[in-house]
């Protein structure tokens, strides 16, 4: 059915036209807030004042009518505590010189979080009565529009300044519209309500009044959406019936005419008819009827209406079969992507069915809207709300037509696609990271993406700045090099592997980077890449000759009068601005040196000479972390020693030893500052020599293969800045020179032995090495080794040695 609706003379020449085609917590509760004036509404007179005074629990706020600006500067609004020992919350709302647009509700309300049994506003309508101004809003000249929908509430908004004001609703052109209190009710605070609107309410309405003899209107115009006619499909032999229906203002004249595929040989018979109606437009239709239609019948069906000069039409397409049928078709292929996260996501197929088939989706062979509530299936079409990865699987179309015993299916792959993430980034500690100098490392970088992402590795040294007076954040403006398992810029790589598990039921891809050894400071960067994007993960690695990035050294204990020597150490890449935090003892004797920048680290001395025992303390340095802005402190508690003169552990004790046997000698001393220790024989200053030797500190005293003229007083002298103490012992030696002089020969044959063995053996292996001959000969080798005269007297001038062998060479 085709209809139009022509509300007739409209000011301005507006022609209204419509096509229409058939075919509770728990706690206390608090008490809602309560306002000081009562009743449903309160009258007062414009250029009056209002003061409305709102009482409550809880904080609350004021709403007003949306006519009234909170920034009017008529308008104060004042809260103070009230009620017993103050303890309520009180506000008042004032309003001077009232206006007949302040009409409307003033309302005192709760917030939403508030925890009351039942009532959170109160309000009240206020009515400002202006005898010149009935109506709120006064639209003359151009009428408010309106929307309206068939079989929706429709509101006329012509609100009024004081609750007894008479007020009229008329169609122009037309008579008054009468309030029922079911189709059309009258409210004072809002219009006129009609709960259920029809078409006959489309056009132009005035709400009028009349106040001391002069008459007041305010004008709308209502109107409503056209909707597209939709293809009309029948099977061959079936009727085709269309009406064409035009609703128009009395006195209003209308020609509908039929454009139509079988227009020539008249195959259509239509008929027209006027409806008039007393209290309603009138009702023109045209009824087009093909009985039995074929072939010929199908194509496009034409209503055109002709009223005055105005013209219009609309058109409805006609199709005719045979037979039922369904075609069922992939749009472009039988895989599809769709990345994860995507707010909404149609699968469709391209269909072509008649009549209409029952449509019903499978996911995995189960039914689709059954398995997930964000599944919505729209005609022929699924949508999946909120795509996520567990929607990837197989959906299946199924088509059916039981009458005619029709049905098909259809199967389409669904991929999500996820973009590449390093879960390294969550849940790493943020910040650098410090890897001990020469150490090995193995760092890592998990990651999770369909399709499956591409992992490299690059690096970026930092750029080395070696000033004196400033530390920098690692950077360079180099391009970063792309790392392999053979690269050795920077730090050398021991191995890049890679290898793929299922963890947690998602298939992740973990990249593990070996550094051999660590010796240049830099960025490693993972970067993990697939055709929806990448995500890159930099890990800067710092590296550092000191635990922890920052430590305080301390070279020797302080004794009391010597130089205490501390140095800051901090990591150059991690930490600036190095200071010390001195004891209140500290002088004008205390040097700080300016920091030394070194290849890893910053260095600041700090040099007291002279110091005494009021110089113990806890000695601080702080120092800035470049990352995060904060301060950092590292403590050092220092003890200075007093001076103490040297004493005796144990005094020295006389000894008596053979000769060619080992002398010690102990001088177990201790002083603060440590005592410095001599050694002296019969007065005269041992100093270390082939045989002799000195211990840690020279507090022991070895003399090796003692001798007759060994033997003695021996005294150790322990001196320091506060005194002395000596040790003695006399040593005897046993026995005589000649049986050392023995065990000496006897040694040096030894030695002798063994030397001639190795000659004899070398010559041996030199003569392996001849050229191969049939020579059989004798070589005889005589060494003689003479001693030197004096060293063996008697026992053997000479030693003589005749080596005689036999070699047969082949």
């Amino acid at each position: 059915m085709l209809s139009w609706s022509l509300p007739g003379t409209v000011p301005g020449g507006l022609l209204g036209f419509c096509l229409l085609l058939a075919g509770s917590s728990s706690g206390f509760k608090w008490k809602g807030p309560k306002l000081n004036v009562t009743g449903a509404h309160q009258v007062i007179q414009e250029g009056d004042t209002l003061n409305i005074l709102c009482s409550g629990d809880v904080p609350h706020s004021w709403f007003l009518p949306e006519t009234l600006s909170r920034n009017d500067n008529r308008l104060n609004i004042m809260t103070y505590a009230c009620g017993r020992h103050n303890k309520q919350f009180c506000s008042s709302l004032i309003l001077n010189r009232a206006q007949a647009t302040d009409t409307g509700y003033y309302s005192c309300k709760y917030p939403s979080s508030s925890e009351v049994k039942k009532k959170t506003v109160s309000k009240i309508y206020v009515f400002v009565n202006d005898t010149q101004n009935p109506f709120i809003k006064l639209h003359t000249n151009i009428p408010e529009m309106i929307r309206t929908t068939d079989g929706e509430e429709l509101i006329i908004p012509c609100r009024v300044t004081a609750p007894d004001i008479h007020v009229k609703l008329r169609m122009i052109p037309g008579e008054n519209i009468v309030p029922d209190g079911k189709t059309v009710i009258w409210d004072n605070t809002k219009g006129f309500i009609i709960p259920k609107a029809t078409y006959t309410f489309i056009g132009l309405l005035s709400c009028e009044t009349t106040i001391d003899g002069h008459e007041y209107s305010t004008k709308y115009l209502t109107y409503r959406l056209m909707n597209d006619s939709k293809p009309v499909k029948l099977f061959k032999g079936q009727s085709l019936v269309l009406n064409c229906s035009i609703t128009a203002a009395w006195n209003t004249r209308v020609q509908i005419t039929w454009t139509y595929p079988g227009e020539a040989s008249k195959r259509a018979t239509i008929s027209r008819s006027i409806q008039q109606r007393k209290d309603e437009p009138n009702l023109f239709y045209s009824i087009l009827v093909v009985d039995k239609v074929h072939g010929i019948d199908k194509g496009q069906y034409i209503c055109n209406v002709k009223s005055g000069p105005s013209l219009k039409s609309d058109s409805v397409t006609v199709f005719i079969y045979d037979k039922a049928f369904i075609t069922l078709q992939h749009r472009q292929k039988n895989m599809l992507d769709v990345m994860s996260g995507k707010k909404s996501y149609r699968l469709s197929m391209k269909v072509k069915a008649f009549p209409t088939p029952e449509v019903v989706w499978l996911k995995d062979g189960l039914p689709a809207a059954e398995m997930c509530a964000r599944y919505k299936i729209k005609r022929f079409s699924l949508i999946i709300k909120h795509v996520a990865e567990e929607d990837a699987g197989n959906y299946t179309i199924m088509l059916s037509t039981r009458k005619w015993n029709l049905q098909k299916n259809l199967t389409i792959t669904l991929r999500i696609n996820v973009k590449p993430q390093i879960y390294e980034k969550v849940s790493s500690i943020p910040g650098p990271t410090l890897y001990q100098l020469g150490t090995k490392q193995i760092l890592t970088c998990i990651v999770y993406g369909i399709p499956q992402p591409v992992i490299k590795w690059t690096w970026q040294p930092c750029q080395q700045n070696h000033s004196r007076t400033r530390n920098d954040f690692c950077s360079s403006s180099e391009n970063p090099l792309v790392l392999t398992s053979e690269s050795t810029t920077g730090n050398r790589i021991q191995s890049i592997t890679q290898r793929t598990a299922l963890i947690e039921g998602k298939k992740k891809t973990a990249s593990i980077l070996v550094v051999a050894e660590s010796r240049t400071s830099g960025t490693y960067s993972c970067t993990a890449s697939n055709k929806l994007g990448k995500d890159k993960r930099d890990i800067s690695y710092f590296v550092t000759d000191i635990p922890n990035g920052l430590s305080i050294n301390l070279k020797k204990a302080p004794v009391e009068g010597q130089t205490l020597v501390l140095s800051c150490l901090a990591n150059k890449y991690l930490y600036k601005d190095l200071t010390w935090l001195l004891p209140r003892t500290a002088n004008n004797q205390t040097r700080i040196r300016k920091a030394i920048v070194k290849e890893y680290s910053t260095e600041l001395p700090l040099i007291i000479k002279n110091i005494s025992l009021e110089h113990s303390g806890t000695y601080v340095c702080r120092a800035t972390n470049i990352y995060t802005g904060k301060d950092v402190l590292q403590q050092k508690n220092v003890t200075i020693r007093a001076q103490e003169a040297p004493y005796l552990l144990r005094n020295a004790t006389d000894q008596v030893v053979n000769t060619s046997y080992s002398l010690s000698l102990q001088c177990s001393v201790q002083g603060v500052p440590e005592p410095q220790v001599s050694w002296y024989k019969n007065n005269k200053q041992i100093h270390q020599e082939p045989g002799i030797i000195l211990g840690p500190g020279n507090q022991s005293l070895l003399i090796e293969r003692v001798q007759e003229s060994d033997a003695g007083s021996y005294q150790c002298i322990a001196t320091n800045l506060k005194g002395m103490v000596t040790s003695s012992a006399y040593v005897t030696i046993q026995g005589t020179s000649e049986n050392s002089n023995l065990e000496l020969i006897t040694l040096t044959c030894t030695c002798l032995a063994a030397t001639l063995f190795w000659l004899l053996l070398t010559l041996f292996i030199r003569k392996l090495k001849r050229v191969k001959r049939k020579l059989s000969q004798t070589s005889i080798l005589e060494v003689i080794l003479v001693l030197p005269s004096g060293i063996i007297p008697r026992h053997c001038s000479a030693f003589k040695v005749v080596a005689t062998f036999q070699q047969n060479l082949i």
